[in-house]
């Protein structure tokens, strides 16, 4: 697992399995939280939803 997703899930667990956070977010909101590119953090928002470790809602992305 990249280092990206190790950091969504670790805040997901954080936040009680929810940020405010997902696809069309600004990217700078993105990059102020994980450090990454939007690009990025689609790559590892969309891995771990094909895992099925997180649902991706309309206000944000959480843990299953």
């Amino acid at each position: 697992m990249s280092s990206i997703t190790e950091q969504i899930l670790d805040s997901l667990k954080g936040q009680g399995g929810f940020l405010p956070i997902h696809d069309k977010s600004d990217p700078e909101q993105i990059y102020a939280i994980f450090q990454c590119s939007k690009k990025a953090f689609k790559q590892a928002i969309g891995a771990l939803y094909k895992e099925k470790k997180i649902t991706i809602e309309p206000n944000g992305i959480r843990l299953v």
